[in-house]
This record gives C-alpha cells, structure tokens and sequence, in this order.
C-alpha cells in the first residue's frame, strides 16, 4: 500500500530512528489475551493496547477529513493516509487474532471525541451494531466494535498529551510545534518529513506515558482501568466503602424516593462567583489590596462540618417558630416562597441566584444574583437560609414552606475522611518535591467531591439512525423511579446524594463567612473559595481571629498535615492592582516570584491563558495578557483578536469520494475548530441601572 517510511521521533535524550510500516506489511506477534469477568459476563481483552492519533484538514466551515495517521501497537509504527485504511487494518487484527464482540484490543484516542466525529461513519460501516457511551452531544467516553474498544486518553489522565508526556513518559515525549492548519492538506499529496516527525512522536510519547500511567495507578492493565481520571478515585472510595461493614447499610438507610430526589435536585448549587458592584469596571490600585483562598475548600468542609445522616424524614412546617425551630436542629431541605424580597443596603454580594428560582414575579437582579423580588419561590438548606436572613429583608408573614425533608445532623462517614486525608496528605507532602505527583494527588483531592456530586439520574445519550448524538432525559415519573432504585440497589452505588448538597453549601457559608469578616464595603471579587479584599486595620484583625478559628476547628478534627490546615484562609500572592468587569471576568497585577516583580494576569471564561496563530506561516505565541496590554484596557468593548478562543462546527455526512481542487478525497462527518475573536462586556445587569442602583443604595426594612 505504502512503502515502509523512515523517520524520527522524540526521546528525553534526542531523537531516535524508527521505520514505519503500512497495515499490509504489519509484523503479527503473539497477542496475550486474559479472560475477565463483569456483570456476569466473561469478556476477553489484549494485555498490549494500542493508540491511534490523526491530523485533519479543510477548505472550508463544511468540509474536512482525515489526511493523515498513525498507530502504535506492538511495537510498531503503522501509518496511512486515508480512514478507510484505519478500517482495513482493524479488520486485517481482526481476522488474524480472533477479535469479536468478547474479544477485544482497547484503542486510545487523546481527544476521541474528535476523531471520532471524523471515524463514526467508518466504524459504523465496519460493525453495524456499534455501541457508543456518551456523556453530552459530542463527547464520546467509549466505542465498541467487533473486537475493539475505543477510549480517550484524555479523559483518562486530564492532561493534554504535551503534558501527559511530560509527566509520565519514561523515554519518549511529545514533539515541540505547531502544524499551521491554515494549510490544506490532501491525502494524496507529499508530506514531510517533519509531518511525520511529529506525528510519530505524538503515538510513541501516547503509548509511552498512558502505560506508564496505568502502571503508577495501581494497574497492570489497560482493560482494568477505570476510563476516566475521576474513575481512579470512584473504585478506590468503593473499595473503601465496601470494606466499611456498616456502610451498606447506612447508605440503603440514606436513600431517597423520587420526590425528595427531584428537591435535592433543585437545592443543588455550586460556588459563588460575584464582583461588588462598589468596583466593578474600576481599576483598584493599593497597597492594601489582598487575595485570600481557602486550602482545599470542598474537602474541608467533608472532614469539618456536619453532613445529613440517616433516613430523610418528611416534615411538615406548623408555623414561622416551628420553621426556625426545625432549622436549628437538623439537616432541612425545602422550598420556600418569599415575598416583597429586598437585598439589604451595603451588601455588596448578593446571595440568592436568579437561576435556581423555581418561580418568581418582577425579579431584578445584578451579576445572576437577585436584589429585588416581589415574589420568588427557591430550594434551600438551612444553611443557605442563614445567609439570605444576613442579607435580604421580606415579609416573614408571608413566608410559605413548601415540601421539606429533615435529616440528623451527623458527620460524613469515616472511609470518605481517610480518603480525603490521604490525598491531602500526599498533596502536602509532595508539593515541591515531586510536582507530577503533587498534581495527580491534587487532582484526586478535588475529584472526590466531583465523584460525591454526581446525581444518581442522569440522561442517557444515543446515537441516532444519522450518527448523531441526542439525548434521551429520563422524564416520566415511573422511569424515574427505575433509575433511582436501580441506584440505590446497585452495589456499585455508595454516595448518598445529599453529601454534596452540605458539601457546597458549606463551602459557601466559610466563603460568606469570610466576607462578613472582610466587610463588605471592603469586598472586591469573589470565586468559589476565594476572595480579593481591601484591607483595614480592623479587618486585618478579624481575619486573625477567622483564621485562628479555622486553623482550630481542622486541628480539632484532625485535618492537618504538618503545618497545612484544610479549609484554612490563607493569602495568595500579593497584588497591587485589580480590575473586574463581572463574573469570571478580570485581571490583576500579581507578584511574580520568579521575575522578581508585578506582572498582568487575566481571568477571563472563555478566553485561554494563551494562544498560538500562524502569522506568515510562522507560529506566534501570545498570551491574553500580552494581547491586553494593560490593567486599563479590560473594558466593555476591547476584543480579544489573537486570544478569543475557538468554536467547534460539527458536519454530519455520509461516507462519499469526491474531487477537490484536483485531489480525490474520501470524507464524512467532521468537525472544525475555528478560530474566534471576542469581544468584552461589562453588562453585570439586564435591568434599569437607575432602578437597580436606587434598590442597592436605599435601606428597607420590614
């Protein structure tokens, strides 16, 4: 098909020669298989994995393919240029090893989700009943063929492949530049040799690091590994839990029917992202400026606070005192109905997001946060109702609590706790030291609350008769109830729900905590689990002893590891100018340690740190900082040209061979990344600023 190819691929000591061969001069060896046993069935699995990366290219916003590629396995380089030669190649596996739908070779793909918009059509040719695991419209975790199964090596790490390999590889790495994609490739044209250069030291430093990190894991193999990063953590916190002889059934007791389910559901919300309107669009220079974070802030809370424990209880509220009652001595879940709803004067971090309101009637809000209802109906704990009394004013006549559930007050369960301390653990052990380790300990420090968040009914996504991902919401009640049971009876299933409900509410009663502290007329921007302040002589001394309170509380509940405390406020590095236009949108002059001086970062959603563009054909490196320019610059209307980012446009199609400028192509369904620019905005509201402003500066009381 093509003859055998020379080239060079990267190595930590230099480049090294390899020959790469077509599919039809693909050396077999022998292939060990090993016999395992899921669900009651017996499926059979290639102790040795392959992976498969491909270059694409386009003439336009509707047509692209596949002009290159190249797989590892068995040691060996195996490359083409078109995707039905992938397919001849599986099939040429196939045949040769037995493959079926119990014998399979797992496929890495960095980022399949891509390819496999390119591949679908292809894999579907090949294998009619191709079974896909999708977890939104375009992101494939797994496909299964006849005797393959397709994961993403991304997925499976969080890491880019440059930093994959970087960390994990033993000898090879990812090599260094940029293809200029502004270039049309076609499949029967020439490459270089520096094409194949990078492409062969993409799949050599792939297969190098992924094996690597399955080994580090705890793993032998590909087929036992989880296929997700936060997979790791899952199946170490089950083993934990299962090792936990009253746990089961404490989790059985912990169940909820579908009607709490659904209430649990919609008194869920995440951190809290909001900027004072005091500061917003004003460049702040001082000396007193301060950033502040909690250490670790979702695991603190897991290891400190109390967590519902126990069987919900449905309760019934009597009156305004039995709801101030209840709300004292338990875990409370409930919707509640406010009415003439009045942010207090000088609260400059509004609580209440317009977004979890189930209903409401002339709602205001600034930054997705409400100011003034008239009326507005919201689930809550009693945690976030302390906040909103701090906050709001409304008619407490007038106070209507809906469906509640009460739980004990109890702590989270013992396995979970070891869990978060052995990673902490490791976190504060390694920073420093080792950074690879430190960032793996971190990142399954954080991924244990995302494993505690993940509800028990999600959607189910499939691929319809065109190949195209749609989602199927589980959306009648008895459905519902299916899912739910078939959770709580699946031995796979250990997390009570409502853990994460505490989890976050907690961490944003220490974040209000901290504010009330700061002051808010102090208050600048807030994220989650951190704070940027001004600071005065007053607050300075209230921090202390918020501080001195919080070090306390983890050293009474033995979250510590030497002198790193969880859920402890500790500063940042120091910064002498902040600018913020909104949510997820500012820039500061922070301190940097490693120049010796102040230097301009920008946080802004949606646009990355940095970016590469192609100017007359050669790569510029820029990052949004540098395209900013100045702390004064980060205003509505500036627009970032080099750094805006990029859209997906996803083309679905069939399999076709046509010509294009003189080149016979064979394409299908594609997606293209395109290059965006974006523009700035300051629009924290939607409403009248006058009505708005009037609301915030005037004091209403009840």
């Amino acid at each position: 098909m093509y003859p055998r190819l020379g080239s060079k691929i990267k190595t930590k000591d230099g480049d090294e020669d390899i020959t790469a061969v077509s599919p039809s001069d693909f050396n077999y060896k022998m292939l060990i298989f090993k016999d395992i046993q899921r669900n009651h069935k017996f499926k059979s699995y290639a102790t040795d994995f392959m992976v498969l990366d491909t270059e694409t290219s386009h003439t336009d916003q509707e047509t692209a393919w596949i002009y290159q590629w190249a797989i590892k396995f068995q040691d060996q380089y195996i490359y083409g240029r078109k995707p039905s030669e992938i397919i001849d190649f599986m099939r040429q596996l196939a045949e040769y090893y037995g493959l079926s739908d119990v014998k399979k070779i797992i496929c890495y793909i960095h980022n399949a989700s891509y390819d496999i918009q390119y591949l679908k059509h292809f894999l579907k040719e090949y294998d009619p009943r191709m079974n896909v695991l999708a977890i939104d419209n375009h992101t494939f975790l797994q496909v299964d063929v006849l005797g393959f199964r397709f994961l993403c090596s991304y997925k499976l790490t969080n890491m880019s492949l440059n930093k994959l390999s970087q960390s994990y590889a033993k000898k090879y790495l990812k090599a260094v530049g940029e293809i200029d994609y502004s270039i049309v490739r076609y499949q029967d044209e020439e490459l270089t040799s520096s094409d194949w250069y990078y492409m062969f030291s993409d799949v050599a430093s792939q297969y190098d690091a992924i094996e690597q990190y399955i080994h580090m894991m705890g793993y032998n193999y590909a087929y036992e590994c989880p296929i997700t990063s936060t997979g790791f953590v899952r199946t170490k916190c089950r083993r934990a839990a299962n090792n936990d002889p009253k746990w089961r059934q404490q989790f059985e007791m912990a169940a909820l029917d579908l009607d709490d389910y659904l209430l649990c559901r919609q008194c869920f919300m995440g951190g809290v992202t909001i900027i004072s309107y005091k500061y917003a669009n004003t460049t702040i220079r001082s000396d007193k400026l301060r950033h502040k974070d909690f250490t670790s802030s979702y695991p603190a809370r897991q290891m400190l606070d109390y967590m519902p424990v126990g069987q919900p209880m449905k309760y019934t509220v009597k009156s305004y005192k039995d709801f101030k009652k209840v709300l004292k001595s338990f875990c409370c879940i409930f919707i509640v109905e406010l009415e003439d709803v009045h942010i207090k004067k000088g609260i400059t971090a509004p609580y209440i997001p317009s977004s979890k309101c189930i209903d409401s009637e002339e709602l205001l809000k600034i930054n997705g946060k409400v100011v003034y209802a008239k009326r507005l109906k919201i689930a809550l704990c009693e945690l976030d109702w302390q906040i909103i009394e701090r906050q709001y004013t409304f008619d407490k006549k007038k106070i209507k609590v809906g469906h509640m559930i009460l739980f004990k007050r109890g702590e989270a369960p013992e396995w979970l706790k070891d869990e978060v301390m052995e990673y902490f653990r490791g976190k504060c052990e390694l920073k420093g030291v080792d950074e690879y380790l430190y960032s793996r300990f971190k990142a399954f420090l954080n991924a244990i609350y995302g494993m505690t968040a993940t509800a028990p009914i999600r959607n189910e996504f499939n691929l319809d008769a065109n190949l195209i991902i749609k989602p199927k919401a589980v959306k009648d009640k008895e459905a519902q109830k299916k899912a739910l049971n078939k959770y709580y009876k699946s031995y796979n299933s250990f997390m009570p729900y409502q853990l994460a409900i505490y989890t976050t509410a907690w961490a944003r009663f220490a974040l209000f905590e901290m504010i009330e502290n700061i002051g808010y007329e102090n208050f600048i921007y807030c994220d989650t689990d951190s704070a940027f302040y001004l600071e005065t002589p007053e607050n300075a001394l209230r921090m202390a002893k918020y501080t001195q309170k919080c070090k306390d509380r983890a050293i009474r509940g033995g979250a510590f590891v030497g002198e790193n405390y969880l859920g402890l406020p500790t500063d940042e590095a120091p910064i002498r100018a902040f600018r913020g236009l909104h949510a997820k949108c500012y820039a500061v002059e922070e301190y940097d340690k490693e120049v010796h001086d102040y230097i301009l970062k920008v946080t802004i959603a949606g646009i990355p740190k940095k970016a590469i563009k192609f100017i007359d054909g050669k790569p510029v490196e820029k990052t949004n900082a540098e395209e900013l320019g100045s702390i004064d610059k980060l205003k509505d209307g500036f627009t970032f040209k080099h750094c805006g980012g990029t859209r997906a446009i996803y083309n679905e199609r069939p399999i076709e061979t046509t010509i294009i400028n003189g080149h016979k192509i064979e394409l299908a369904s594609n997606v293209i990344i395109d290059s965006i620019e974006k523009e700035v905005s300051d629009k924290m509201w939607t409403h009248d600023g006058d009505k708005l402003m009037n609301i915030l500066y005037t004091d209403c009381t009840i």
